[in-house]
């Protein structure tokens, strides 16, 4: 009851004030609008909430929804670099008679910028020679970059208290003198030279030279390291997630191609620690480790079981039936997995670029062979047909062939030889050459590189080579007098009874006189017609 009082007294003095400020009773010519009652009224409620609120000992209920209401403070705007800029060459403006700055003469320290000179003589283009000036200016920052950048780049983790990884191991004072990544830097290196500014110019008019300054901001060296860092992290992570993914899915070959691609975005990192949850355990992992350790599981998981491992077949001639494997990973045959079918002892042509179909069997047929009595053939991840890039080939097929190499398929094939009967008679200046050097040539070649052998007869051989070579023509030459060596050669397969080919070949030679100019052209014959035969065999 006494609650209710001491509203209605508190509206009451409300009203009287706003009686008073319009000037009385008599002052008021209207009474309230509805709105103004329905006003009133609401103010009436809050305040018998305000009351009870108080009684309670609890903030007023108006309070909370002042404090519900309050908008929540402003973030403030993110800072966006502005994109390095470098300066035009045509901004640099050169003053002809201007005496020569100190620069020419001695080499002028710039607090934050690292320093290149050039100097080009003139060739009578006056553009052209300002080109030479400034690549030569170019070539001498490049080389102070390349031999300071390693330490740039350390310096670089240790301010911003990250971690470089060398060989399983994370630590922050890794040497990078002796670092796998040189070749990375070095790439890095002639990137930022796209931000080099032109910082001066001046042209020599008595000795006609052009001089050219440029610079390159240290701080645009550490924007650009920042730059690369993150789009390298953004790679390696995005790699590895699609390869986790792929590998929970069985699709192995998908994995394998995540796995290399993470660890060839991690060398762009500079061989800096990334840390990740790769297992989604909550824990996180050096993913470098981590990419290592994958690509060793997954290869060491999968199973190759090769059909009909042991073969036959005549040195020079393919196999009749395709070469087969199948691949498995934990008991699931492997589908669309590249393999790769190569030699690992002897020579030959074989099939390429074939995968596993759904089975998980991969063939491919072998069209030529060459070896000595046998020759060993392997089947395994191909890892040209997952990375593109020849460079990026040869650098994860050194960090993975090892682990790819643990279990791989294996064909054994016995080879028949291949006998060759040769028999290439030789003249010189209209002498009989024995014995002749162009037969002798030819037969070493061929057996070191196809493993063929020779017969004293061409009874019974497999194949027959014929020709002849004289030499003439002779003429002077610096001093010297040079002669022609006129060789034709015929190679035929005597078991399918067809010539391979036939070809005649003019070789000079030089000497003291025409007798050892003429010498000296037979000997050049052999290995180029040797080299020839190889070639069309294979």
């Amino acid at each position: 009851m006494r609650r209710q009082v001491a509203v209605v007294a508190l509206m009451l003095g409300a009203l009287a004030l706003l009686l008073n400020g319009c000037g009385g009773a008599k002052a008021q010519k209207k009474g309230p609008t509805k709105k103004e009652v329905a006003s009133v009224r609401a103010r009436s409620a809050d305040a018998f909430e305000d009351l009870e609120a108080v009684e309670r000992g609890d903030p007023t209920p108006s309070h909370k929804k002042a404090i519900e209401e309050e908008p929540p403070p402003k973030k403030p705007e993110p800072v966006v670099e502005k994109p390095y800029k470098p300066k035009p060459v045509e901004t640099v403006k050169v003053n002809p008679a201007r005496a020569a700055p100190g620069w020419v003469n001695a080499q002028p320290k710039m607090a934050g910028y690292y320093i290149g000179i050039g100097v080009s003589t003139s060739h009578g283009n006056e553009e052209d020679d300002w080109a030479r000036a400034r690549n030569a200016a170019y070539v001498e920052l490049a080389s102070t970059l390349k031999v300071h950048i390693n330490s740039v780049i350390k310096d670089y983790f240790k301010e911003n208290n990250m971690k470089l990884y060398k060989k399983d191991n994370v630590t922050k004072d890794v040497s990078r003198t002796d670092s796998s990544y040189a070749t990375d830097t070095s790439f890095f290196v002639d990137q930022t030279l796209e931000g080099v500014e032109i910082h001066d110019r001046w042209k020599d008019t008595k000795q006609t030279k052009y001089w050219m300054l440029v610079r390159l901001s240290k701080a645009e060296i550490a924007r650009r390291i920042k730059e690369r860092l993150d789009k390298a992290r953004k790679k390696a992570l995005d790699y590895v997630q699609a390869a986790v993914k792929a590998q929970g899915a069985g699709r192995i070959g998908e994995a394998f191609k995540g796995y290399f691609h993470s660890y060839l975005a991690l060398r762009e990192y500079f061989g800096g620690v990334v840390e990740f949850d790769v297992n989604g355990d909550g824990k996180m992992d050096i993913l470098n480790h981590e990419i290592e350790r994958a690509v060793h599981r997954l290869a060491s998981d999968m199973e190759w079981k090769v059909f009909e491992p042991n073969l036959k077949a005549v040195i020079g001639s393919g196999i009749k039936e395709p070469l087969g494997v199948t691949v498995s990973y934990k008991g699931a045959p492997v589908k669309s997995l590249p393999v790769a079918f190569s030699f690992q002892r002897g020579t030959g042509s074989i099939e390429k670029k074939v995968s596993t179909g759904g089975d998980g069997l991969a063939t491919a047929r072998v069209m030529k062979i060459f070896g000595e009595k046998k020759a060993i053939l392997g089947a395994r991840v191909d890892v040209e047909a997952l990375v593109s890039g020849r460079n990026n080939v040869r650098i994860v097929d050194a960090k993975f062939g090892p682990d790819l190499d643990l279990k791989t398929g294996k064909f054994f094939i016995e080879l028949e030889e291949l006998s060759i009967y040769i028999n290439i008679s030789e003249e010189n200046m209209g002498e009989e050459v024995q014995p002749g050097s162009i037969a002798a040539d030819i037969k070493d070649k061929l057996n070191k590189e196809l493993g063929v052998v020779f017969t004293d007869s061409s009874r019974g051989a497999d194949m027959e080579i014929k020709g002849k070579g004289v030499t003439g023509s002779c003429s002077d030459f610096l001093g010297q007098r040079m002669c022609t060596a006129r060789v034709n050669v015929t190679v035929s397969d005597r078991l399918k009874n067809r010539q391979i080919f036939s070809k005649k070949y003019k070789i000079k030679g030089t000497g003291d006189n025409d007798e050892e100019a003429g010498r000296d052209a037979l000997r050049k014959a052999g290995p180029r017609i040797a080299k020839k035969i190889i070639k069309h065999m294979k």
